[in-house]
């Protein structure tokens, strides 16, 4: 591989960006987390636009209208208003946000909350808003209406693709089996999900995973928190597992499973959080040649441009790091059972 995979990835037939993107975050929006600095996020996705996010028109950025009701929507606003003429390409999500409706997807629900997003953000067209939620109402009352707003609001310009939330590698089969019928009857453009080397993509069964599906059905490919929220580019372990209920952040044998797989990568590619990055970020984007990776903004040891990537890996080096992140896994989590069942809010 060389560094013409760096080139731009095709998400939709009319969405085209890097294959490294930004995000208003992870699980820093989570309810029970403590409350996000503002001023800190501000300056990271200052710092990302100013890094390239101007000129080519090809830097996505990722945030969520749930984010503490449009709060993380409204600061990507304040950013994007004080760089007049960017052509930065965002997404949003809709789908957990109910408001006074009686369900998140009720009535003209879709519409209006993209609406209300398009004015935070200070922009008059999405680039990707994607589902979220499962959860249609009562014998999926509302998937048909919905189906038709997000189709509306494509054809009208006011998004550009049509996302649903993927499953997770500790997804049950039973929301495996849903996400399934939900593809048939809505065609996304895009899928989007969380993954990493420490939680892998979905098993969807017989051998495909959710990156193979993608590239089986032509569609993007759109995943959250490679760094498995920073633990991989040399953070703090706890904070990882601490996403995880089934493990328990204080159980040392885990805790030295993940700081010794760390300390083998830093011995073959070096130990600064750049190098550590590379490699998980790697990992992912050389085999799933699809896939477009978003980095949660606000963490001073990561770069969010091309050269956090670097050099690619060579099929030595990347089966070497596979190795080191299979042998961490197997400690993270029994062989015969999944990930974790986790609802992680990104």
């Amino acid at each position: 591989m060389t560094l013409s995979d760096l080139a731009p990835r095709r998400l939709a037939p009319d969405l085209t960006v890097r294959p490294l993107g930004i995000s208003s975050g992870t699980s820093r929006w989570a309810p029970s987390a403590p409350q996000p600095q503002d001023a800190r996020l501000l300056d990271g996705l200052r710092r990302a636009l100013e890094a390239g996010g101007k000129d080519d028109g090809m830097q996505l950025l990722d945030t969520a209208d749930s984010h503490r009701c449009g709060h993380a929507e409204r600061l990507v606003g304040k950013v994007l208003k004080e760089h007049p003429g960017h052509r930065v390409q965002v997404a949003s999500k809709v789908g957990r946000m109910q408001g006074s409706a009686p369900h998140p997807y009720a009535g003209p629900r879709v519409r209006h909350q993209l609406e209300q997003t398009l004015e935070n953000l200070y922009l008059d067209q999405l680039a990707l808003y994607t589902l979220e939620s499962y959860d249609f109402g009562l014998g999926d009352r509302y998937l048909d209406p919905v189906i038709e707003q997000m189709r509306a609001l494509r054809d009208l310009g006011q998004i550009r693709a049509i996302g649903l939330r993927g499953p997770g590698s500790h997804s049950s089969e039973r929301s495996i089996g849903r996400f399934l019928d939900l593809f048939d009857r809505i065609h996304p453009d895009v899928l989007w999900t969380q993954a990493s080397a420490l939680l892998p993509l979905a098993d969807l069964g017989e051998g495909e995973d959710l990156g193979a599906f993608a590239v089986r059905h032509g569609v993007g490919l759109v995943i959250a928190s490679p760094l498995a929220h920073g633990v991989l580019a040399g953070g703090c372990v706890e904070r990882a597992l601490a996403a995880w209920p089934d493990t328990e952040p204080g159980h040392g044998a885990v805790a030295a499973a993940v700081t010794h797989g760390l300390a083998q990568l830093a011995g073959r590619f070096g130990s600064s959080p750049q190098e550590l990055a590379r490699v998980a970020l790697r990992a992912i984007l050389q085999r799933v040649q699809n896939a477009v990776l978003i980095l949660g903004i606000g963490d001073e040891q990561h770069r969010h441009d091309h050269g956090l990537l670097g050099q690619p890996l060579t099929e030595q080096e990347l089966a070497f790091a596979e190795e080191v992140f299979a042998r961490v896994r197997s400690a993270l989590f029994k062989p015969d059972e999944r990930a974790p069942s986790v609802e992680v809010i990104v």
